[in-house]
């Protein structure tokens, strides 16, 4: 598995992983894209910015213990009948609470299935190329974004054709998925484990030369669960939150811009990601990207003043965190035993997603200056997070395969 030649079930399992993650990341936008339909109070629209994390760690939460018993492959198949009815009464919304439900749903089915996508995108694909396609894979997403967005600035004039052409699509697209899933095969590292859960004592899930000892699962859990927050919350704070609340026509240009520096510049760092050490790729993004948050608070008259100013600093921030996005969900997806790592990824996304939702809502009633401030100490969260990885943790890229710490 780990020395296997490339072949054209790869192509088909990377083609269904990519779709799947574009999903993630369109529906997720949706939500943020959708608080310009229905005129409410501001602590209302606070509520929908809330609600797809909290609905993706559900999603999640129930998914990835499912996912380490019924396989890879066969939880892709759930969320399915999930996105025909989200996108249905996505469509039909006519008021608050058709809105709230039919996004829930979207969001349960792709908050599972996100998860499955992770941790699936390094047990399929062989070693020497593992880090360059997760990366890819991830991608994705903000290719989705950019999707939502794109769809919603066309029809910018009409709400009723905004809901038709989001909810469509995703219509449109299940029976494609449908019919690319059942293509696939089972992931060969969940069927290798479950073969050796029954007592197959002939087969060795590691090559002892190249073991690589981590550090225990507690401090595992903490740093993905800080590095994922630290993501999760500092993105969502300024580039989807930050229209709806102080600059509700910016909305979608800003998820459209982030989606689409964020997507060139992914291809070209996804490119370079089996030559690079996964903890410096961290530590140097958190690092870009705390350093171009603060450069947001401190420069905020001259922003204000100058458009171009700030479209500038925002591409260079994109940049920055979407290559700690890549590097940081890699990560906290790869570093688990194969038998559980549906489980433990999904522990770690509640915990930042959880820990994501109290910040996202309070920060609706803070002044634009405290709001930036805000995202900066965020990110600088994420940033002593990944300095302590770099410290003590091994490095899990560089060609390493996953069953270098299948140990435990």
């Amino acid at each position: 598995m780990e020395l296997e030649r490339w072949s054209k079930v790869h192509t088909l399992v990377f083609t269904v992983f990519s779709v799947s993650a574009a999903i993630e990341a369109y529906i997720y936008s949706i939500a943020y894209i959708a608080t310009n339909w229905f005129s409410v109070p501001r602590y209302l629209i606070a509520l929908l910015s809330v609600w797809p994390p909290l609905w993706l760690l559900l999603g999640g939460a129930l998914m990835g213990p499912i996912s380490d018993v019924v396989g890879r492959r066969r939880s892709l198949y759930l969320s399915l009948l999930m996105y025909i009815v989200g996108s249905m009464g996505l469509i039909l919304s006519a008021n608050y609470v058709i809105l709230l439900t039919s996004i829930a749903v979207l969001m349960l089915a792709v908050g599972g299935e996100y998860n499955t996508v992770m941790i699936s995108a390094h047990e399929y694909f062989p070693s020497r190329v593992r880090s360059r396609i997760v990366y890819l894979v991830l991608n994705f997403t903000n290719l989705g974004g950019a999707i939502a967005a794109a769809l919603a600035l066309i029809n910018v004039t009409s709400i009723t054709l905004q809901k038709l052409a989001l909810g469509l699509t995703m219509l449109i697209i299940v029976p494609i998925l449908y019919l690319l899933r059942s293509l696939i095969p089972e992931s060969p590292h969940w069927l290798r484990a479950r073969r050796l859960m029954r007592g197959d004592s002939g087969l060795d899930l590691v090559d002892k030369a190249s073991v690589v000892r981590l550090p225990p699962l507690p401090v595992r859990v903490v740093i993905g669960g800080l590095i994922g927050w630290s993501y999760t919350a500092g993105f969502t704070l300024i580039v989807l939150t930050f229209g709806p609340y102080y600059f509700p026509s910016l909305t979608n240009w800003l998820i459209l811009t982030f989606s689409l520096a964020s997507f060139v510049s992914g291809i070209a760092v996804s490119m370079l990601a089996d030559f690079l050490s996964r903890k410096s790729l961290l530590l140097a993004s958190s690092l870009g990207s705390l350093a171009t948050s603060v450069l947001m608070p401190s420069l905020i008259n001259e922003l204000v003043k100058s458009q171009y100013l700030f479209w500038a600093l925002f591409i260079l921030f994109s940049i920055m965190v979407n290559t700690y996005f890549l590097t940081e969900d890699t990560l906290k997806s790869e570093y688990w035993v194969t038998r559980r790592r549906g489980s433990y990824t999904a522990a770690v996304r509640v915990a930042s997603l959880g820990g994501s939702i109290p910040v996202i809502f309070l920060s609706s009633y803070l002044p634009v200056g405290m709001y930036l401030t805000l995202a900066a100490v965020i990110f600088g969260i994420g940033f002593v997070a990944s300095l302590a990885w770099y410290v003590i943790g091994p490095e899990t890229g560089r060609g390493i395969g996953i069953t270098a710490w299948d140990y435990e």
